[in-house]
């Protein structure tokens, strides 16, 4: 049997080998951990506060609609009631029921009032929700920006580390040729 004989620049060759090996498993191993955001517990919670904003905002706007369209509907049936006293005005009809027909139509009048009132209200708490909406995708969307900006600053210092390993690899080779 011969004894191994290693010349310089096998060893040099195996070398830069093996740390390219060891490189490509770090970096792989790095990008499986990859970047971790600190503040992800809280970004998460914004989102659900975000979305839970968003629902209480549609909720709001279909009780807006509704109570607006209740208040045409009360709107229409004094115009039509007006029309219908002017009919029986026109009719031979009795005082009393003439008198009926104007106290319907001075309770309408009062319930068009409260419903106009009411639809105020809620148009005040759909404006309410609508701000509460702004102010939480402002709060999202900061986090998403320091979460990007950190990523990008991860992704920097992982080129930095690589150049730092492979201008690494290039002296060593530099210096087994010498």
């Amino acid at each position: 049997r011969q004894p191994l004989v290693f010349d310089d620049s096998l060893i040099s060759g195996i070398l830069i080998k093996l740390l390219s090996v060891i490189r490509l498993f770090w970096i792989d191993k790095r990008n499986l951990s990859m970047y971790r955001f600190k503040l992800e517990a809280l970004l998460n919670h914004r989102r659900h506060q975000e979305d839970a904003c968003q629902k209480e905002l549609a909720q709001a706007r279909r009780r807006l609609s509704d109570e607006r369209e209740k208040l045409e509907r009360k709107k229409r049936e004094k115009q039509e009631s007006l029309k219908k006293l002017q009919t029986k005005k026109k009719e031979s009809t009795t005082v009393s029921d003439i008198m009926l027909h104007i106290n319907y139509i001075h309770q309408l009048s009062k319930d068009i009032e409260d419903q106009a009132g009411h639809t105020h209200n809620i148009a005040k708490l759909v404006d309410q929700k609508r701000e509460a909406l702004i102010a939480s995708m402002q709060k999202h969307k900061i986090l998403e920006k320091i979460k990007s900006k950190e990523r990008l600053a991860y992704q920097r210092k992982l080129m930095q580390d690589e150049r730092k390993l492979m201008d690494e690899l290039a002296s060593i080779r530099h210096a087994r040729k010498i």
